[in-house]
């Protein structure tokens, strides 16, 4: 009897044991075309905010192994598709099965524009070192851009008539979507490359893959017009906070997306970007959108982009060999 109670201890502390550990997610990840996603990250953030993270093998799969029983927010980001976002429960001693798949962009996965084509190009990433060049007195982010990494992504929540019209959207394969019209991108859109020419009294923005592709920010002190003419690109105005530019964008054209999610905006939209500098190589940016119209409350997120001193922005005629248009058929 002396040995028993020890002994029966530890067979409580086994069983414990066994009842937290064994659980997990397991799966595959697919791409929009039902091709297996290697090398990718999934990402699982619990309640507590504690995050746990697996790669895909070349055949695509990925095992979360030894999550506590609980609810999780699972997460899968590559580049050139649409990041996911889900939710799953993880159970007590059990490996959950999840396949993944991701869907395409605004792009229509054609040679050159699909995932691999994107892949490709991250091959070329080899941002200079050194320190930021200046440009009377302040940080010049005039270069080429490869397309920006979202690093953080916020949390937006989105009205119910925000989701109704991306859902809406979606669902008619994004096929009113003004890119597929030669009409400007989303707002929010940056790339494959993009660039800045900083001037003293303003500076333009072009981005690649764009009609037409280009607006000015005006660094002389004007503020915002009381009733600006809506724009695709907006009304913009920039002004220096140390080594921070801080560029003011309001008055949209209505037309115009906000995001490569299909969501719109109103008239209200106000976005408001922070852009450093910190060394020769990367540009970071800070965004903040405003909208009463679409957004329970303001949304922030962060991104990066790198330097791509070997690039050229191409001149892009959209009209003058559209073919999308006669094959976006919708539902």
């Amino acid at each position: 009897m002396r040995i028993a109670a020890p002994v029966f201890c530890l067979f409580l502390l086994i069983s414990a044991s066994a009842q937290t550990t064994g659980s997990g997610l397991a799966g595959t990840v697919f791409d929009s075309n039902g091709i297996v996603v290697a090398n990718s990250q999934v990402v699982a953030k619990g309640a507590g905010g504690t995050t746990y993270k697996a790669a895909t093998s070349a055949q695509g799969k990925y095992t979360l192994a030894d999550l506590p029983p609980g609810a999780y927010e699972i997460t899968v980001a590559v580049p050139g598709l649409l990041p996911y976002s889900g939710k799953t429960t993880v159970a007590a001693s059990q490996i959950m099965p999840l396949d993944i798949r991701l869907q395409d962009t605004t792009q229509l996965s054609t040679l050159g524009e699909d995932r691999f084509g994107i892949a490709a190009d991250l091959n070329k990433h080899h941002p200079p070192a050194g320190p930021a060049p200046r440009l009377e007195g302040k940080p010049d982010i005039s270069g080429v851009w490869w397309s920006p990494v979202t690093v953080d992504p916020g949390k937006p929540e989105w009205l119910p008539f925000a989701e109704k019209v991306a859902k809406e959207r979606g669902e008619n394969l994004r096929k009113e979507n003004p890119q597929a019209h030669c009409l400007p991108s989303a707002i929010l859109r940056r790339g494959p490359v993009y660039q800045f020419v900083q001037g003293r009294q303003f500076m333009i923005e072009i981005s690649d893959d764009d009609s037409p592709g280009f607006f000015q920010i005006y660094l002389d002190g004007r503020g915002q017009p009381k009733d600006p003419n809506p724009a695709w690109y907006g009304h913009n105005v920039g002004h220096w906070e140390g080594d921070t530019l801080v560029v003011d964008r309001v008055g949209f054209d209505d037309r115009a997306y906000l995001d490569q999610d299909q969501h719109p905006h109103s008239d209200k939209l106000h976005v408001i970007e922070r852009y450093r500098r910190p060394d020769m190589g990367h540009l970071e940016t800070e965004i903040t959108v405003e909208d009463p119209g679409i957004l329970a409350k303001p949304w922030t997120f962060k991104r990066v982009s790198e330097l791509a001193p070997t690039e050229e922005i191409y001149e892009f005629i959209c009209p003058e060999n559209n073919r999308d248009v006669s094959h976006l058929v919708g539902k």
